[in-house]
């Protein structure tokens, strides 16, 4: 594992949401988030056996990820419905899916590595 250092996230991504002291334990359950998304497939193969377009997707999702996660927090183990800050309230409309990035997950359609079915993967 390890997809994803400090230094490409704040050198190639450009990240500047996460602080450094926080950065190394979100990159970590950000990576445990997208191998799970891709049925642990790139672990299996090896990162370093993917193309370097798969690479570079596959840690751009990380980055994006762990940002996800340093912004939602504690939100994401709960199925959230809606909440009410003080005068505030939010709801969502259907099942609200937060645990992960959209933007993430569009990253990894691309990769090949989220089919289901047969015949690939």
């Amino acid at each position: 594992m390890g997809y994803v250092d400090s230094i490409y996230y704040k050198d190639t991504y450009k990240g500047t949401q996460i602080s450094d002291a926080e950065l190394p334990l979100l990159l970590v359950q950000a990576e445990d988030n997208i191998e799970q998304l891709t049925y642990f497939r790139i672990g299996q193969r090896g990162f370093e056996n993917l193309s370097s377009f798969q690479q570079r997707y596959i840690q751009m999702a990380i980055c994006v990820q762990a940002e996800h996660l340093n912004t939602y927090g504690d939100m994401l183990s709960a199925s959230l419905g809606g909440y009410s800050v003080g005068s505030v309230s939010v709801s969502f409309e259907g099942k609200s899916d937060m645990r992960y990035s959209k933007q993430a997950l569009s990253y990894l359609i691309s990769t090949g590595f989220m089919y289901r079915g047969l015949g690939r993967g």
